[in-house]
């Protein structure tokens, strides 16, 4: 795990690290957990653990049962669909707009896809890579909050995301599509940038609820301006 910024506050480091055992399994999805096991398991008194839940609870990675605990979430049908309205929404126009900056760090987001290149074997480093992609170009268009709340999004179903890769697409084709992203990004070309945003976005949604392609259609193909 990366080392966290210093200024962050207990219960909010202690998030990010609780977040990233969930993602990468240690904690089970569906198991309930109190606030005394975690703290054991994470070294810390009850009152960060609790205050840290109520953090990834809002974010859909956790529910809250009172007296109890909390117990570790998977996304449903309905939670990917509205999250992928969302990102639809938000994404596209982010990017054309970062898209258009002079000072776009195109350093960063080369590096991000060389990392994506580099780590195809290796599914949680390729995710991590995926995600900072996305973030460099969120953070891009000047909209600091946009990134963090895209940040949320993203948390609420990564584990969804990782079963995308075994069996409906390769990291080949997902990196394929970051790199249509990028060119289009380089050239300074905003609707060209919005245009693969939205269809790289869209492929990932419909793979994520084939059986509601219909349904996506229908909510999140969207014309964008």
């Amino acid at each position: 795990m990366d080392r966290l910024p210093e200024e962050l506050t207990k219960s909010e480091r202690l998030a990010v690290v609780v977040r990233d055992a969930i993602l990468s399994g240690e904690l089970a999805p569906g198991r309930l957990y109190s606030a005394q096991e975690l703290g054991e398991r994470f070294g810390v008194s009850r009152t960060p653990v609790r205050e840290a839940l109520l953090k990834l609870a809002n974010v859909g990675l956790v529910r809250i049962e009172r007296n109890r605990g909390a117990r570790i979430l998977t996304s449903t049908d309905k939670d990917i669909n509205e999250v992928f309205t969302l990102r639809l929404l938000l994404e596209p126009p982010a990017a054309a707009r970062a898209a258009g900056q002079p000072a776009f760090p195109v350093a960063e987001l080369d590096a991000a896809l060389a990392q994506m290149t580099a780590q195809q074997d290796d599914r949680e480093a390729f995710f991590a890579a995926d995600r900072a992609f996305h973030d460099v170009i969120l953070r891009a268009s000047g909209n600091e909050r946009l990134a963090e709340f895209v940040a949320g999004l993203r948390d609420a179903i990564s584990l969804q995301g990782r079963r995308t890769i075994p069996g409906a697409r390769s990291p080949a084709e997902i990196l394929a599509e970051h790199e249509e992203i990028a060119a289009a990004i380089r050239a300074g070309d905003r609707e060209l940038t919005a245009r693969t945003m939205h269809e790289h976005l869209l492929n990932t949604a419909e793979l994520l609820i084939a059986t509601h392609r219909t349904e996506l259609r229908e909510w999140l193909s969207l014309e964008q301006p």
